[in-house]
């Protein structure tokens, strides 16, 4: 990697720290207590891995640009000196986003973060100065080279992709999903108001698979611009479109998000998922900048639809009138105060 892109994928991968660090950026407080001072009382092995493993690509990024600098400036022992900055740098960002998280009533920050978000900074940046990680970084460049296509922004999209990847790790973060009008239990029947809100309903379950269809063939056509023309590139996307699921899937089951397991299975994603692979091969045979094209405009489509069929959008609620016989009522409190 360029150092120009090593300085983009560092600041990048800072936003992605601070956005799962601080999210929802809303709610904040003076706090009670300034709890990043106090040793929690349970550790979970679990919190600690994810922790380490986040930390390791910063510490890792950091430890290659520090090692570049140190060897202009000409200093003796540059990759020790260059793993030591990396610590520090990691260890002052996570000590500041764990006071920042003090702030926000929803998060727990603790000292063991930070350790543990330092000790992954380390273990990063060792990979990449000691020669058995070098070694390991030479494959990679490698299969890089062998499966991905020979563009000057190739290393930009599967840097991306790994961020897609990373993303796919939070169980709560929708596959492909365009809206949430749709209970996660595919028939939810509510007694009181003799009502059946179906998953199955066209009115629901249309406009979420075209937007999920319009997402997957985007995605699709984003990784295909990456991939090595020669290689299966089909099957490849498959590959990768799986590991994100079962990804998604396995961190559902370790956190015992039964709920988000079902709903990464619903009936609109599995149809969109079908239709968006079926319309990529359509689109899979035309040019590089044509397939460029088609994706950002699916992207900007499929956006559309998930902002008509969110949650918090106004088509939501009209379209939940269609299966409720009672829907007028949602008016009578306005109707009583005038």
């Amino acid at each position: 990697m360029t150092p120009r892109a090593s300085r983009g994928a560092l600041i990048f991968y800072v936003l992605v720290l601070i956005y799962a660090s601080l999210t929802p950026f809303f709610g904040w407080q003076l706090p009670r207590a300034y709890t990043f001072l106090t040793w929690p009382k349970y550790i979970t092995l679990f919190d600690v891995l994810i922790n380490v493993i986040a930390y390791a690509p910063l510490g890792g990024l950091l430890a290659s640009l520090f090692r570049r600098q140190l060897m202009v400036l000409r200093l003796s022992r540059p990759r020790l000196l260059a793993s030591i900055c990396a610590l520090l740098s990691a260890a002052l960002l996570s000590a500041t986003l764990e006071f920042a998280q003090s702030f926000l009533p929803d998060r727990v920050s603790t000292p063991l973060d930070i350790l543990s978000n330092s000790s992954g900074a380390l273990i990063g940046a060792m990979l990449v100065m000691l020669p058995l990680g070098r070694v390991f970084i030479a494959s990679i460049v490698r299969w890089r080279v062998a499966h991905f296509a020979h563009h000057a922004s190739t290393s930009w999209g599967i840097l991306l992709l790994a961020f897609w990847f990373a993303a796919q790790l939070n169980p709560a973060i929708p596959f492909f999903e365009a809206g949430l009008i749709s209970p996660t239990d595919p028939t939810n029947i509510d007694p009181a108001l003799n009502t059946n809100i179906s998953a199955y309903d066209p009115l629901v379950l249309l406009p979420q698979a075209v937007g999920v269809a319009l997402n997957v063939c985007a995605f699709a056509l984003f990784v295909s611009l990456i991939l090595h023309p020669k290689k299966r590139v089909l099957f490849n996307i498959g590959l990768v479109l799986v590991a994100g699921l079962m990804a998604k899937l396995t961190m559902a089951a370790l956190l015992l998000k039964a709920p988000l397991i079902a709903a990464s299975l619903s009936p609109a994603t599995v149809i969109g998922l079908t239709s968006g692979l079926l319309f990529f091969l359509f689109f899979s045979r035309i040019g590089y900048r044509w397939r460029a094209f088609w994706a950002t405009l699916f992207v900007f489509a499929g956006g559309v639809m998930s902002k008509l069929t969110s949650v918090y959008s106004a088509l939501d609620e009209t379209l939940k009138l269609f299966n409720w016989p009672y829907g007028q009522l949602t008016n009578l409190p306005v109707s009583l105060d005038g």
